[in-house]
């Protein structure tokens, strides 16, 4: 919702988060933020959306795009959202922060984000996450440049995006680039996406933490209905899986894994909501999901 703003003083910029899966977009946004919009887990490609996150302070409004981690990947659902990553960086923004994760070596994957956001032809900030994984961080960051001398003359910050210190370091390297512009959202406004959105985030996040590498890229959440009511808000979820196997290990022994999947999602979502909610959850097989292009475009 775009909301006039008449002061001439008054700054406001889009910026792009990018990076490889588990380069820590979600995890600076978040800090930036204060709040837990987009999904954090220890697994990579997390984010499926480019959820926006939003800071606004007396000066200025900042509009984070959060893409999903950019790689090929063998399954059309990878495809999609490669497109989904880089086509937000062709969009008008005013800044691209590219995050390079110093903990991992770089190999093909960082070559087709290197090759992505260089040929999106916007302002870059280069943002050196995980230092503090790191045993030689200057070192890795040389090694860096010498494979893609095209970033050496790009603005760069070296942080460890889980630290909160981290906020004041991103704030005043991304400031050059925040110009005078309008206030886009309301001020008490985090995220442009729906709560459909983040209830389906938020209930996929619990399958991954509880689940954890056995099936959590097999997961698709469908939020099949919304409602909010005088006493609360009642979800009705579907959690999508593409085998029988899948599905077992989702219920858990005798229910109790799905049940703590519910339990938790229904806290995060009631924390996020401020009151009650209800949360109804079934799971359905849907073989080989990621590759139907017709049930794919059909969730959109």
């Amino acid at each position: 919702m775009y909301v006039d703003n008449n002061s001439q003083s008054f700054k406001s910029a889009f910026i792009a988060l990018a990076g490889r899966p588990n380069s820590g977009k979600s995890t600076l946004m978040n800090t930036v933020l204060q709040e837990q919009i987009s999904i954090v887990t220890s697994l990579p490609q997390t984010t499926r959306r480019n959820i926006r996150g939003i800071y606004t302070t007396e000066e200025m409004q900042l509009v984070f795009i959060d893409t999903p981690g950019i790689h090929k990947g063998k399954h059309t659902f990878n495809e999609q959202m490669l497109t989904e990553a880089t086509s937000a960086l062709s969009a008008d923004v005013d800044l691209i922060c590219y995050m390079v994760d110093l903990s991992r070596e770089f190999g093909d994957e960082e070559s087709v984000c290197a090759s992505a956001i260089a040929g999106a032809g916007a302002s870059v900030l280069i943002v050196f996450n995980k230092a503090d994984r790191c045993s030689d961080p200057d070192s890795k960051i040389n090694s860096f440049l010498s494979r893609f001398p095209e970033f050496k003359n790009y603005p760069q910050i070296k942080i460890s995006a889980v630290d909160p210190k981290s906020k004041k370091v991103f704030l005043d390297a991304a400031s050059t680039f925040i110009k005078e512009g309008p206030k886009f959202f309301d001020d008490d406004s985090l995220t442009d996406a729906n709560m459909r959105t983040l209830a389906a985030e938020i209930i996929r996040k619990q399958v991954i933490l509880n689940t954890r590498e056995e099936v959590p890229h097999a997961v698709f959440v469908e939020i099949e209905s919304y409602k909010e009511t005088d006493t609360g808000h009642k979800i009705i979820a579907s959690i999508h899986v593409e085998t029988d196997g899948q599905k077992a290990i989702v219920i858990g022994k005798r229910g109790s894994l799905i049940e703590k999947i519910k339990k938790d999602a229904r806290k995060e979502i009631e924390a996020l909501v401020e009151t009650r909610v209800t949360l109804t959850v079934h799971i359905k097989i849907t073989p080989n999901w990621r590759n139907d292009g017709a049930f794919l475009r059909s969730m959109q």
